[in-house]
């Protein structure tokens, strides 16, 4: 089991987001994450990267309880492909991407040959190798999603949490991601727990469905299971 979710309440302040939620991912799945705006999804990722407290429950990446992990170790573990990152510098694409090697570099290192040639192997995969020396902050949001799904790749990880990697993508992007991941998960052996809001990309490419509502889990299962009207509605 890739994440296991015990018990988890938590948000933001006196009014949880979330409230008692027991779920799992299995390994080497693509696990699509479903639910109104507001439901919890982006707060649940939050929760499974450590990057939010809960006020109750235990969540385990790969076995391993993620509020007793340095922020390297989470890194090690998870990568994150946000729905949006700006950068006020103009950081070139290739070293956004290289930035997803801090987990493995000792510190005040610098990635050396072996791993700027594993970068731009990582953006031909992706498509965006003519994109290396642009200026990030210049790009369009869907080629950023694109360098960001790279940098993730890039930072090899066991579990990838894709927060609605499709929202500035156009259609032949947003399969062209999805297909990536499918190889990826596939080659790899990797885990994606992925939220989506298109029930259509859920139903072709994700192997299991959580579905959340108003911060509980609605149903979770096979996604040939889970897929249905009476469900989505």
């Amino acid at each position: 089991m890739a994440i296991k979710i015990t018990g988890l309440t938590a948000g933001y302040g006196r009014e949880p987001v979330l409230k008692e939620i027991n779920t799992w991912v299995s390994q080497g799945r693509i696990c699509g994450l479903l639910g109104h705006n507001g439901s919890g999804k982006t707060t649940l990722m939050n929760c499974i990267n450590a990057i939010i407290k809960p006020d109750r429950g235990r969540i385990t990446v790969m076995g391993k309880d993620v509020n007793r992990l340095s922020r390297v170790q989470v890194a090690q573990l998870i990568s994150v492909v946000p729905q949006s990152s700006y950068s006020v510098f103009a950081f070139p694409v290739l070293d956004i991407v290289l930035m997803g090697s801090a987990a493995r570099l000792k510190a005040w290192a610098s990635p050396g040959k072996s791993e700027r040639q594993k970068a731009y192997k990582v953006m031909a995969e992706v498509g965006i190798s003519e994109l290396a020396s642009a200026q990030y902050n210049k790009l369009s949001g869907g080629q950023q999603q694109m360098v960001l799904l790279a940098r993730a790749l890039y930072q090899d990880t066991p579990l990838m949490l894709l927060d609605e990697p499709n929202s500035h993508l156009d259609f032949c992007n947003q399969h062209r991601m999805m297909e990536l991941m499918k190889q990826v998960v596939k080659q790899r052996g990797v885990t994606a727990l992925i939220t989506l809001h298109d029930p259509n990309l859920a139903l072709y490419y994700c192997d299991e469905i959580i579905i959340l509502k108003q911060g509980r889990v609605v149903i979770q299962g096979l996604t040939e299971k889970i897929m249905k009207d009476t469900h989505l509605r």
